[in-house]
């Protein structure tokens, strides 16, 4: 299997703030926490990360329910991710919980089925649980 590279841009824009942009378009600009000097009302960039993970598990799911020939009128999923902040020097990433919210086209007990097999497929698969194991739990939810 081919390697894939995958890359993303932070600019100083002064403060605290970084522009993050990827393949030369502006994304957003993010602060940390208020917490840590940063400002109000920005996105922090581990809300970012957050929303990336839940795309990734978005994917994993469709391409796997395409697949399964699963068919589904909306998918949304949200990705919590947990940071331990024992100082400025140590910050560790302890729990991420995906909850995916699934509408199908027919809502039945068959179709049901078929969606938690796809589901425990992308668990199965998922590259955070492949990469990093069980040194940080990753839990999963599936709603109908």
């Amino acid at each position: 299997m081919s390697k894939m590279n995958f890359e993303g841009t932070a600019t100083w824009k002064g403060g605290t703030e970084c522009a993050l942009s990827v393949k030369g378009k502006n994304i957003t600009t993010v602060s940390p926490p208020p917490a840590f000097g940063g400002k109000e009302g920005y996105c922090v960039p581990e809300e970012i990360f957050a929303a990336a993970l839940a795309s990734c598990m978005n994917t994993l799911f469709l391409l796997i329910a395409k697949n399964s020939k699963l068919e589904l009128k909306n998918l949304e999923t949200t990705a919590l991710v947990t940071m331990n902040v024992e100082s400025l020097e140590k910050l560790i990433f302890t729990h991420i919980h995906f909850a995916m919210n699934v509408k199908l086209e027919n809502d039945n007990e068959r179709e049901r089925k078929k969606a938690n097999t796809v589901y425990q497929m992308a668990q199965k698969i998922c590259p955070l649980r492949q990469s990093w194991g069980e040194d940080v739990p990753i839990t999963f939810e599936l709603n109908f």
